[in-house]
Order: C-alpha cells, then sequence, then structure tokens
C-alpha cells in the first residue's frame, strides 16, 4: 500500500527559487514558507504589527499551560488550547480543537514509524497514538537549523492550516507539539500517495475521472477562498489521496506557501511551483490575489486530460514566456476527442487577465464539473477497454510521457531564478519607450539621386511575370539587403494603365510604414521602365499558411482579422481605398508567423478625395461590393473594402465563401446580399463574430461596420482564452480541399499581388454591357489634385526637432495668422511611428474643440511628408515655470489642475488615452501663469476595447503602474496617475516618486510616497485627498477626471472668467521652501 503524508516533504530544487523581494526562508525547498504573516515585501509591512501581536498571543498560552481547558459549545472552533494530562487518552479528531503541546514530549504520546519523507529542515514519519493505537503522519520539523525567517514561516503555515480547517477535501491538522529542537505536526494520514504517482501509473485519465479529482479541489479551494486563504502551490504532488483507487477521496494538502490575503492583491511573494505559477506571481513586482490558485488548476485540468503541462518548450525561458503571455494550444492529437465543456472551463480557468478570470466557485457550477458530457465520456471509456485489448506497450508509452512531464517541471526551477535575474536587470529604457530611444538604420531613397536602378541593386532570381510586369529578387549593393522589384514595361500597358500605376505608387508612398501594408521602398522611373522596390513576402499566402497549421481555432482566426482591420482601418484614415481585398492578397514575411502578414496588391488603390467619388468597376469576383456592380448607384468610396472583409471573415471562420453561383447569379446574390451561415459549419462558431460579418455584409454602405466598428465590437473584446476550444478544423478543411483544386503553388500566389493584369475584367461576365461603362482609360482619373501644404503656408523659422520631426512656425497665406507646423517624413518611418503618428491626428481631430487642449488647424497628407498645423503657444512649458517658482501657490495651483483635468476628461469622454501627461508637454498661453493647455499626443490612442491598451510607453516618473507590468492591459485611468504626479509636482515642488530605474518602478508599482510636512504644510487636506485617489494604484479604486472634477477641493476653485491674471500674483511669494 503506498503511504504518504499530507505534505510529503519535497528535494530541494522542487520548489521555485526566492527572488530579492521574498525572505531568506525561502533559500530552500523544504522551508516552510511565508503563508498569512510572509514578507510579501513592501505592501505587507503594514500588517507586521498584527502578526507580532498574533505571535505574542500564542506565546502567552503556551506559558499558561497550567490553565483549565477551555469549554466547548456548539459549533467546533479553531482556537488554540493547551494540553491536560488527562487528553492523551483521546486520540486526535476533528471533534477537537488544534491543540497545541509544550508541556509533554511527543514520544510520551506516539511512537515513530516508517518514514514517508525527508527535507533540508524536516523529516515526515508515521506517528502511533500509544493509547489508542491511531495512525497520523507527522512532520518532525528541526528548529536549531532554522533562521528566525524559517521560524516565522512554520508558524504562519500552522496559522493557515487552521484557518482553512473544517474545509472540505483539506488534509487536517491534529495537534503541535513545541520542545526545545523540534517541533511536530501531528496530521492526518493519506494512506492512498499522492495524485502526481497515479498519473503516472494510469494509462488514460478520462474525463470522468478527472472531473471527480478536480471538483475534489476546487470545492477545497471554493471554502478556501471564501476565507480569503490562497494556496498558492497547487500541483499533483500536493493533492493526496486517501484511498488509492478512490478519486473522490482527494485532499489539498502542505499549506507552506499558503496565505492570509487581507485585502485585494496583498500577495507579492513570488512562490510555488514553475509550471503550475500563475502569470500575475511572475511580474516583476507582483501584487496578486486568490485566483492564483484558479490557475494553477487549470494547468493541473490540461494535465491530467492531455499528459502535459500547457506551457512548455525546451527553452526554459520560453516556458516562463508562454506563462505570462498565456499562450496555450489544444493540440488535435491530444485532444480531439475531449469535450469542449472540458476545453472551455480550462480556457476560463487560463485567462491571463486575473479579474476575467473564473472563480473557484464558478468553476464548480460550469457544465463539465456538475455533469460533463456522458454520452462522450461512455464512448470514451468503450474506446479505452478497445486499446487494452490491442495496445498493451502504451501504458508504460504514457507512463514515460507523464513522467516526463512531471520532471519537466523539476528542471524548470534550475533555471527560474537565472531568469527572474535578466527580468530584473530589464532597464528603465527597456521598460518605458522614451521617444528618444530609437537608433535605426535610415533607408535612404536611391531614385533622388537621378542614377539609374542599376547603379545601387543588383538583380537575382526572377520571381514571376505578366503581361507588362516582371518581378525579381534584387539585393542592394551597399547594404547587402534583400528586396523584391517589380519592374513595369510602360509601353506594354493598356490604355489608362500609367494612370493607374501612379495611384498605386502614390497609394503606396502614403501607406508607408502603415500597419501590416506591404512596404513600397524607392521607385525608379527610367524611360519606358518603372523600378518599384518593395518588400519581399516570402511566406505565401493567408489560406496556405492555414491549411499548414497543426492548430486552427477561433482564437487563430481573429488574430489574423485583427491584423486585416488595422490594415484596413490605416488605409481609411489615410482615405485610400484599396478595392481588391481578398484573401491572395494577404502574404505572409515569415509562413511561420502570423504576425508578419501583410496586405498587399495595390493596383486598384486610390485617394479618396470625397464622400462617392470613385466609380471604376474593379475587383474580384466573389469579394466585390454591391455598390461596385449596382450601375444604379452614382458612386461609391473606401467602404466598399469593408464589404471584401466580411467576405474574407467569412472564409477564414467558415472555410467557403458566402457568396457562390454563376457570374450572372453571383452579381445578383451580392447586390442582394443573399448568403446564410449554414449549421454544419457554423454551428459552433461564438454568435458575436456572426453579428460582425452581418455588420460587415450590409448592402447599404451607410449601415456597414467601419474598420473602427469591427476593432471595437463584441467578437474581438472576447479574452483569447476563451475562444482557444472552439476549433476550426472543419473550416481549414473546406480551405484545402478549395486550394487542391487549384494549379497555382505557394510561390505563385504570393507573385499574383506583383503580376497581375486587367483584373477588372473579370468582373465582365458579372455585369454584361454595363461593364462598358468602366472603360480601362476610367482607371484613375476619378477626381482633381488636392491643396498641398506650400500652396497654403509660408515657411517660418525652426522652433523645435523630435524624433522624426521638425517644427517650424508657418504663416497662412491666406489670413497672415501665424501657427505652429510639425513636418513629418515618411520615406523612412518605421511602422510603430507610422501607427502613432496616425493615432496622434486622429485624437487632435477628435478633441480640438476644448479649450484646454492644443487646436489643431489641418493636416496635409502628402506622398512623401505629413504637415501638422497646429495653435501656435508662446507661454512657454508648465515645467519651467514650476523650477522658476518653485512650487506653485495653492490658489493658482487649483486653476491650473482644473484646466489639466477638464482637458483629461474631455478626452476620456471620447475614449481616447493620452499616455504621456507630464509637465514637459503643457504649454502656457502667453505671460498667463495658469492657463495651460496639452499639446503632445504622440502617445495618445483611441480605446476600442475595454483594457485593450498594451504598449508600455510614456515617461519613468509619470507612468501609472498597470503600464509597468510584462503584460500591460489597461484603459484610460493611465492618464488620472499621471495627472496625480503632475498635480504633486506643481503644489509639492517636487515628484512623489522618487530613484531612478528598478528603484522607481517598484514605487510606483507599489504607490509609495509621502507627503512631507516640510513641503505641504501650506496645501489643504482636500488638495491631498484628490492626489491621493489619484495615485491609487487599484485602477477600479482610482478616481475618474468626472469624478475629480466634483472633489471637494476643484469645486472650490473660483470661475475663472472672473478672476483678474495678473503676474503679480504667480506666487513667488516670501514663504519659499527651503530645498
Amino acid at each position: 500500500m503506498s503511504t504518504s503524508s499530507h505534505s510529503k516533504t519535497r528535494k530541494a530544487n522542487s520548489r521555485v527559487a526566492p527572488t530579492p523581494n521574498s525572505d531568506s526562508r525561502f533559500s530552500n525547498g523544504i522551508s516552510p514558507a511565508p503563508s498569512n504573516v510572509c514578507n510579501d515585501s513592501d505592501g505587507e509591512d503594514q500588517d507586521h504589527d498584527n502578526q507580532q501581536q498574533q505571535r505574542q498571543s500564542q506565546d502567552t498560552l503556551q506559558k499558561n499551560s497550567n490553565s483549565a481547558r477551555a469549554s466547548r459549545s456548539g459549533r467546533k472552533s479553531t482556537r488554540t488550547t493547551v494540553l491536560d494530562d488527562d487528553d492523551f487518552s483521546v486520540a486526535p479528531s476533528m471533534d477537537q480543537d488544534v491543540k497545541s503541546v509544550v508541556s509533554v514530549g511527543f514520544d510520551d504520546v506516539y511512537k515513530r514509524g516508517r518514514k514517508l519523507g525527508l527535507g533540508a529542515f524536516a523529516v515526515v514519519f508515521i506517528g502511533t497514538h500509544r493509547p489508542t493505537g491511531a495512525e497520523y503522519a507527522v512532520k518532525q520539523i528541526d528548529r536549531s537549523t532554522m533562521y528566525w525567517g524559517d521560524r516565522d514561516a512554520l508558524q504562519d503555515e500552522i496559522a493557515n492550516l487552521k484557518l482553512a480547517r473544517e474545509g472540505p477535501n483539506i488534509v487536517q491538522l491534529y495537534e503541535v507539539y513545541e520542545e526545545r529542537a523540534f517541533c511536530y505536526l501531528v496530521m492526518e494520514l493519506m494512506e492512498g500517495g499522492e495524485l502526481l504517482e497515479l498519473i503516472i501509473e494510469k494509462k488514460t485519465f478520462l474525463e470522468h475521472e478527472a472531473r471527480s479529482s478536480i471538483k475534489c479541489v476546487l470545492q477545497a479551494l471554493a471554502y478556501m477562498h471564501e476565507k480569503r486563504v490562497a494556496h498558492r502551490d497547487i500541483k499533483p504532488e500536493n493533492l493526496l489521496l486517501s484511498d488509492h483507487k478512490d478519486l473522490n477521496s482527494i485532499k489539498l494538502a502542505d499549506f507552506s506557501f499558503a496565505k492570509y490575503v487581507r485585502k485585494r492583491n496583498d500577495c507579492r511573494t513570488l512562490c510555488g511551483t514553475p509550471g503550475y505559477l500563475a502569470p500575475e506571481m511572475l511580474e516583476r513586482f507582483p501584487a496578486y490575489d486568490v485566483k492564483c490558485d484558479v490557475w494553477s488548476v487549470g494547468c493541473l485540468i490540461f494535465l491530467l486530460l492531455s499528459g502535459c503541462l500547457p506551457f512548455d518548450d525546451e527553452d526554459d525561458e520560453v516556458v516562463f514566456d508562454l506563462t505570462r503571455n498565456g499562450q496555450f494550444d489544444f493540440h488535435p492529437q491530444n485532444w480531439a476527442s475531449i469535450s469542449r465543456g472540458a476545453k472551455d472551463l480550462i480556457s476560463h480557468m487560463l485567462i491571463v487577465n486575473p479579474k476575467k478570470r473564473i472563480s473557484a466557485a464558478k468553476a464548480l457550477e460550469s457544465k463539465w464539473v456538475e455533469k460533463g458530457d456522458p454520452e462522450l465520456e461512455k464512448r470514451q471509456m468503450e474506446e479505452v477497454k478497445q486499446r487494452n485489448l490491442t495496445a498493451g506497450k502504451q501504458k508504460l508509452q504514457q507512463a514515460m510521457k507523464n513522467v516526463m512531464a512531471a520532471n519537466r517541471v523539476k528542471l524548470l526551477n534550475d533555471t527560474f531564478a537565472e531568469y527572474l535575474e535578466k527580468r530584473k536587470e530589464e532597464n528603465t529604457e527597456n521598460r518605458i519607450v522614451k521617444k528618444d530611444r530609437r537608433n535605426r538604420e535610415e533607408f535612404v531613397e536611391d531614385s533622388v539621386s537621378g542614377l539609374p536602378f542599376e547603379d545601387f541593386y543588383e538583380i537575382g532570381d526572377e520571381l514571376g511575370e505578366g503581361g507588362y510586369a516582371f518581378v525579381y529578387r534584387c539585393f542592394h549593393k551597399r547594404t547587402k539587403k534583400v528586396y523584391a522589384v517589380k519592374e513595369v514595361v510602360i509601353s506594354k500597358m493598356e490604355s489608362g494603365g500609367e494612370s493607374t500605376l501612379k495611384d498605386e505608387i502614390a497609394a503606396l508612398k502614403m501607406l508607408r510604414g502603415g500597419p501590416h501594408i506591404v512596404r513600397l521602398y524607392d521607385v525608379f522611373y527610367e524611360e519606358d521602365h518603372c523600378f518599384m522596390v518593395m518588400e519581399e513576402m516570402r511566406g505565401g499566402d493567408l489560406l496556405s499558411r492555414i491549411v499548414d497549421k497543426e492548430v486552427y481555432t477561433e482564437r487563430e482566426a481573429r488574430g489574423v482579422c485583427k491584423i486585416l482591420f488595422e490594415a484596413v482601418l490605416y488605409c481609411h484614415q489615410k482615405r485610400v481605398a484599396h478595392r481588391d481585398i481578398k484573401p491572395e492578397n494577404l502574404l505572409l514575411v515569415d509562413g511561420n508567423d502570423d504576425t508578419t502578414i501583410k496586405l498587399a496588391d495595390f493596383g486598384f488603390a486610390k485617394r479618396v478625395k470625397s464622400e462617392l467619388s470613385l466609380s471604376t468597376l474593379c475587383g474580384t469576383a466573389q469579394y466585390v461590393a454591391p455598390e461596385i456592380l449596382d450601375f444604379q448607384v452614382e458612386g461609391y468610396d473606401e467602404r466598399c473594402d469593408m464589404w471584401s472583409v466580411g467576405v474574407v471573415v467569412y472564409i477564414l471562420l467558415g472555410g467557403y465563401a458566402p457568396f457562390e453561383g454563376p457570374p450572372d447569379e453571383l452579381a445578383q446574390f451580392i447586390i442582394r446580399g443573399d448568403y446564410e451561415f449554414h449549421e454544419k459549419y457554423w454551428a459552433d462558431i461564438s454568435e458575436s463574430a456572426k453579428d460582425m460579418i452581418h455588420g460587415m455584409l450590409q448592402v447599404d454602405p451607410n449601415y456597414r461596420l467601419s474598420a473602427t466598428d469591427a476593432l471595437s465590437c463584441e467578437w474581438m473584446g472576447l479574452a483569447p482564452e476563451e475562444l482557444a476550444s472552439k476549433d476550426l478544423g472543419g473550416a481549414r478543411a473546406q480551405m484545402e480541399t478549395a486550394l487542391s483544386s487549384t494549379d497555382n503553388n505557394d510561390a505563385k500566389k504570393a507573385l499574383q499581388a506583383l503580376v497581375k493584369t486587367n483584373k477588372f475584367l473579370s468582373l465582365g461576365t458579372m455585369t454584361g454591357d454595363q461593364a462598358q461603362v468602366s472603360d480601362p482609360e476610367k482607371l484613375g482619373v476619378e477626381e482633381a489634385a488636392e491643396y498641398d501644404f506650400e500652396d497654403c503656408y509660408d515657411w517660418g523659422r525652426q522652433i523645435g526637432i523630435g524624433t522624426f520631426s521638425v517644427i517650424h512656425e508657418c504663416v497662412n497665406s491666406d489670413d497672415g495668422q501665424k501657427y505652429a507646423v510639425k513636418r513629418i517624413p515618411r520615406v523612412d518611418l518605421w511602422e510603430e511611428d507610422a501607427v502613432a503618428l496616425q493615432s496622434e491626428i486622429s485624437c487632435l481631430k477628435e478633441v480640438s474643440g476644448c479649450d484646454y487642449i492644443v487646436r489643431l488647424k489641418e493636416v496635409f497628407d502628402e506622398p512623401d511628408f505629413t504637415f501638422i498645423v497646429e495653435e501656435y503657444l508662446r507661454g512657454g512649458y508648465l515645467i519651467d515655470r514650476v523650477i522658476e517658482k518653485e512650487f506653485y501657490d495653492e490658489p493658482e495651483g487649483l486653476i491650473v489642475a482644473k484646466r489639466l483635468i477638464m482637458a483629461v476628461e474631455y478626452c476620456h469622454c471620447r475614449r481616447i488615452a493620452i499616455r504621456d501627461l507630464k509637465p514637459d508637454t503643457m504649454l502656457l498661453v502667453g505671460d498667463s501663469e495658469t492657463e495651460v493647455k496639452l499639446t503632445d499626443f504622440g502617445y495618445a490612442k483611441k480605446v476600442l476595447q475595454p483594457n485593450s491598451l498594451t504598449t508600455v510607453c510614456g515617461t519613468e516618473k509619470f507612468v501609472a503602474p498597470e503600464i509597468i507590468e510584462h503584460n500591460p492591459r489597461y484603459d484610460v485611468e493611465c492618464d488620472i496617475w499621471s495627472l496625480g504626479v503632475v498635480i504633486f509636482l506643481v503644489l509639492g515642488g517636487y515628484i512623489p516618486f522618487r530613484g531612478e530605474g528598478e528603484e522607481c518602478l517598484e514605487r510606483i508599482r507599489y504607490g509609495k510616497y509621502t507627503f512631507h510636512q516640510k513641503f505641504w504644510g501650506h496645501v489643504s487636506h482636500n488638495a491631498k485627498v484628490l492626489i491621493s485617489r489619484m495615485l491609487t494604484v487599484d485602477v477600479s479604486r482610482r478616481i475618474t477626471a468626472t469624478e475629480a472634477l466634483e472633489s471637494d477641493w476643484i469645486r472650490s476653485c473660483p470661475d475663472e472668467k472672473r478672476r483678474k491674471k495678473s503676474k503679480s500674483t504667480s506666487g513667488k511669494g516670501n514663504d519659499k521652501r527651503s530645498r
């Protein structure tokens, strides 16, 4: 019979190595770890006095060992009692309170038996109660070899076991014997062994078996979490069985890492076992709660059903990164026969954001835990019986696989400390994006030299050819970099083709640096030839990539959709209509990386100068929008692209096109919007995904979803883990069938975007004689040119310079008004900078009507440059005025604060996050001390989904704590924190978060700052209350801009219109504080 103790002691390398934030007592795996009074870094220091009082109370009870035993009545309590002589005759049980014995030796009451385990400080053996013969598991701890921290941890473990007492499926503590050199914990004996041993022994863990085990664990956790106790080390080794054959007898053991969580996110120690650790525990400055246990149970279910852990790789550091990013898959070879309910539950337990993660109580109520899938489980049992008859050797193979999974956890620990040390060495520049940090090699347009293409490039292999175009691989002679070059023979083009080519080049120049858009680097015009130097797309087309995927779920499909939506959004923000979006024009730079998908083939692209200004019949039959086919419509614009996007998304999820049939019928299907979601292929697809497709396939473009609408729809807001279990294997099979029926290989498909000609002719059979209206000569001549910047403004002196921009004064040619213009060259604009620039423009357009934000006059988007014309402010930066004054007196500081809060509220009401608020970018108007405006929107972004911002950006001492997490998911509230720092600086004259690099970031992460009386004696209580509410680490409790305007301090601000502005009230009085 296998016998195991409640907390079978583990080897020194079976636990996570300590971090500098944790106590020295974590240095050995066997040592009891911190629990409800563990040293969980700074946030738990405030509980230290309470912890000391608790220990003093325990010491008092021990000193009063001769006192009478307390009377018991009604419900059992968990108070500590002192043993009397007559208690020896009664075997310890749940009918008694936990006893702390200090006056009688352990060996006088118990007989030592067989050893069960050995560790650094402890040995576990069977103890037989001499008077009754009852057997228990006894953990003997050698106190003489423990440091003070280890001794505290031991007391914490005992306290936590008492807190969890009477809970279901929890190994119970009965007695504690305290001697000079040793401490003995008398606990429930679990004779069935560890769950890990059973996993290794069993050939297959069926769903109903896994469900029985997990239900026991969840019942224990639900009880513990209700009591606010986190276990923090759930794994198979810590799940013990009373009966080796009874999976309903599982109990949770080993509370050495357990912690009583006094307040939300009060846990800060990194502890537990790699492979089961929740991602929030792996943060550089962790702050987490009881839901870390739910993640561990999700990993456990994954292991029971598949025989491997969800986060695994040969590279240990990759394992930790996978955990932190929540990247896992249900591989078909292991999960094809597992029920949807099991995968759904795992997906909800392995959600990276603990706020969205399911609770233990809710998991218990899930359909899979309560009922499972009886029919599927019955089939699984029949399959197992058949395998038992024919595959005897599989048992050993499966056992070895599980052993390897278990050993994998052990091996991860060896490099865990090193991994964390590397993460600690990530300096501030790597954590916070700086605008001056970019030091990239610029791309130089060689064509401006006037020299021919062959002077700079060497032609390589021919990649493809068409009617008038050839595509080659080429090598830059100086940099040795590889590109694709499209050579166009102009004389061979049809009538109007040259104009179309110019439109394509103009569009590609306009879109340079755009997200997920193939890049045009240079263009050479030489007599009868045009050479377009472009990014080489080596990875083939999208559908081929999907067919080759081992796992294809809604999560993968949505990732592709997001890339497509972002690419189309950027095109439309630049007023470019693509007009031929289809899967063949979605190509990959790297065939193994979905993130390298790019929108290509801009042969029909066109700038849209006004609504409904396009009229050319062009596109590809199954993807073309109805307004292009319907000649009763007076015209169309870029909204036609979103119809094509809807068709592509339909194919990605369903595996086939929504509109099919002979050409004449196909046109009518499209014009009527006649399609359906066939139950056979769409039954398991999310309803929100179908709603989104329906919104894009609206015949009337006025009701059609825009790219922004698509990015902000419900489906795009679902947690990725929720979609991981929705398998799209059927859609993938449909695509594979369609691809196998064509003669094109991957390379040819990837080149179609560059060499196709006369694509609009494919629509001729759909529209009959009406196609004559769209003569090729009409291509590229739908609208007239617009004015350029230099047609409207005269240049003035340079007044500033940025990372990739220059700022000048300029004068409007019509009215003589002076403005500031920011000029940004587009030639070598990198993707993240291009996206940030467009986001800045879009956000400024939305908020330009606010009196407290710099006004945007207009924007000129030209192929080679972007010009942003803004209000010209001459008053200087707020930071310079603070330095000059040393600090603002409260009346003036109040006005500055109110103006800034009103500006931020204006942005937040429009769901715009500024993300880099600081006094360095806040400008004063004229000579005013208080009339301040927000100016820099370089990191501003429209928040389309709650907590969807993920970029680590801002300025070190002003950045919000949620931004500096490893996997940030934040919202507009980040600005409130930064504004709180600004107001603190304005009134106090110093920044609240001192230090540099890691020291500063740690103070921010835990909200450690002080209102020093020396500098804050002149400031009212209400002002400090507002600042404190703005500098609240917990975002859910942080004050909003609207609430801040209603605060007592802001409401006391006088009406600015009636307040006289005077330099004599600048606040540079005689009561300056010494620094």
